[in-house]
């Protein structure tokens, strides 16, 4: 009796999820929760690039400025050595920045979103989070009726709804406003699967030109945007049911469109050159192809499972090539356990082939979550179909116990990492998108000046990471405080001390344990083939910085600093990182030297 009553019961809540997840209304449901998860976002206030927009938005005149347009937002680099080299020497950019680095997008779209936001509410940044906020909801309930319109299965759709509204790789996307451009990109996307699949399913004839008009739309939002053509490429060879050659012929105005768009991206000066973390797979294909087998295997794990792709930013040369097999090993014996279900079920391998075309565009920079908001629509509606396959009793399902306990293993895990921790983690990145607030404030706000820091240059001899320490200067500027005469990062200091070792009166020898351009963020501004040497110097206005060795791979291990000056005229204003906070330096005295303390990130701030 009890038994049955517990069968019963066991029935009677599966047939309830089972009607809630194919509910007509579902779609709307997993919206609200993808607002209500990234609503602590409203927090997170400006971050990095927003204060150049901030900045770009406001009067201050006192600055170089990185933007000239507010309806060209992420034009952060031109390409003009002149203008580079002013930012370098003002202290925007880091010493080591090669003059002729060019990093470019062409994003209108997205720039007019934020143009409107400092328009209506300039002071207002929780505004302008809930505007990516909402944004973020109509995607999620966009991907979820465009689940619907292909699942094998009707709860498996909304399972999917689910799993992407909540995936905590979206936080940093949608709790970074600058990032908001992935939200629209994907957002038009997704409505081009849709309008396509209408044309070509039912025949509806105003899909033949909505479709391209959304895509153009996605690609001017941002340049992730291409991977809507992955989705569309894995449409006509898993779901179009018209003769092969009929279905890639539907696809030439989507081709044309990104004919044309590319053209023009590249005639209005867009695009990417000599700089470390983006390639051009068109401008240099062998480059962009080792990228794809470096960074592809952490995106597809990240998207699918654990670790997140985050951890990229974290890992040594060393621990890179053990996450690496270890993530190649997951993907091939997960492979191996979908085999069954894409051999007998063209959605699932519509997904998987959106999936894996779609992480290709995104390979071309370095790997994080903030990039799979295009990989996680395949990726979800991939792992739904799989979860409905392992419990379900389809027809052609293995019964082996070699198939059936490894993947029933697998469908667990999946339920646990994107139903139990997800929804956890992802109120979390999208309230702090760039770690815990109070450190990142740490780095950012290095202490505070009068007005006497407006004759001085400001000398920091070990932040964490100069790419971080490099945004106080826009932010300073947008909040109308005072600013030094220019900004001075001598080396991070993520990996190891770093040794000061005074020479002279005006010289000290700067060596971090890990030697320079060891970060991600660093090497963004000066890529392998433009390589410093022994002997290179770099002129700024009152410093010349010489690369005196290098290390084994390559990358300068020692630098020294010449100041115009000696290093204790009050011209000069030095700090140092330590014990999680910014404290004066003094330097040492001629011949001799000091270690001053890596960077800890499980130091208690103090």
């Amino acid at each position: 009796m009890e038994t049955g009553q517990t069968t019963d019961t066991g029935k009677g809540f599966r047939n309830f999820l089972h009607t809630l997840l194919s509910h007509r209304r579902f779609p709307f449901l997993a919206a609200v929760l993808a607002i209500l998860l990234t609503l602590p976002s409203l927090k997170a206030g400006w971050l990095v690039d927003d204060y150049h927009h901030k900045l770009l938005m406001s009067d201050y005149e006192g600055i170089v400025k990185l933007l000239d347009s507010p309806l060209d937002m992420f034009n952060f680099l031109d390409g003009d050595p002149e203008h580079t080299a002013k930012l370098r020497d003002y202290g925007i950019l880091p010493w080591w920045t090669y003059e002729h680095i060019k990093g470019a997008f062409w994003r209108p779209l997205a720039s007019l979103t934020h143009w409107l936001d400092y328009i209506l509410w300039p002071d207002i940044p929780p505004l302008m989070h809930a505007h990516s906020i909402v944004l973020y909801g109509v995607l999620a309930t966009v991907v979820a009726f465009l689940y619907r319109r292909f699942a094998t299965i009707g709860w498996a759709a909304g399972l999917a709804a689910i799993l992407y509204a909540i995936d905590d790789a979206h936080g940093t996307t949608v709790g970074w406003l600058s990032n908001r451009n992935a939200v629209l990109a994907a957002l038009f996307g997704v409505l081009v699967l849709m309008v396509h699949d209408q044309w070509r399913r039912n025949g509806w004839r105003l899909g033949i030109a909505l479709g391209p008009l959304l895509l153009a739309a996605s690609l001017l939002s941002a340049e992730a945007g291409i991977a809507t053509c992955a989705y569309l490429a894995a449409y006509a060879l898993c779901i179009d049911r018209d003769r092969f050659v009929r279905r890639f012929t539907a696809l030439i105005p989507y081709v044309a469109v990104v004919f044309i768009w590319r053209c023009l991206w590249t005639y209005l000066g867009y695009g990417f050159a000599n700089i470390g973390c983006y390639v051009d797979p068109l401008g240099e294909p062998l480059r962009y192809i080792s990228m794809v087998i470096d960074h592809g295997p952490f995106l597809l794990q990240g998207s699918l499972a654990v670790p997140p792709a985050d951890i990229c930013i974290l890992l040594s040369s060393q621990a890179w090539i053990v996450v690496w097999r270890g993530a190649c090993v997951f993907l091939v014996l997960t492979a191996l356990l979908f085999f069954p279900l894409l051999k007998r079920n063209r959605t699932a391998r519509f997904w998987a082939v959106g999936m894996l075309l779609s992480v290709l565009p995104i390979c071309a920079t370095f790997p994080t979550d903030r990039l799979l908001l295009f990989v996680g629509i395949g990726a979800m509606g991939l792992i739904a179909e799989f979860v409905a396959f392992v419990f379900t009793k389809i027809q052609g399902r293995p019964k082996l116990l070699l198939w059936r306990v490894p993947a029933m293993l697998l469908a667990v895990l999946f339920i646990l990492i994107h139903l139990v921790i997800a929804p956890l983690v992802l109120p979390f990145k999208a309230a702090f998108p760039m770690g815990p607030k109070e450190f990142f404030d740490s780095l950012q706000n290095l202490t505070s000046f009068d007005r006497s820091i407006e004759k001085q240059d400001l000398v920091v001899v070990n932040p964490p990471s100069a790419f971080v320490a490099l945004t106080c200067l826009p932010a300073w500027a947008s909040e109308g405080q005072p600013l030094p005469r220019h900004l001075r990062i001598l080396a991070s200091s993520q990996f190891g001390p770093v040794e000061v070792r005074r020479i002279n009166d005006k010289t000290i020898k700067v060596r971090p344990r890990g030697g320079y351009l060891v970060l991600v963020f660093d090497k963004l501004f000066r890529n392998e083939q433009h390589a410093l040497s022994v002997g290179d110097r770099i002129e700024l206005t009152g410093m010349t910085v010489e690369v005196t060795e290098l290390r084994s791979d390559g990358r300068p291990a020692e630098a020294a600093f010449t100041f115009s000056v000696g290093l204790e005229d009050p011209s000069l204003y030095w700090l140092q990182y330590k014990n999680g906070r910014f404290v004066s330096f003094s330097p040492p005295a001629v011949g001799q030297s000091v270690e001053i303390p890596g960077f800890n990130p499980f130091r208690k701030l103090q």
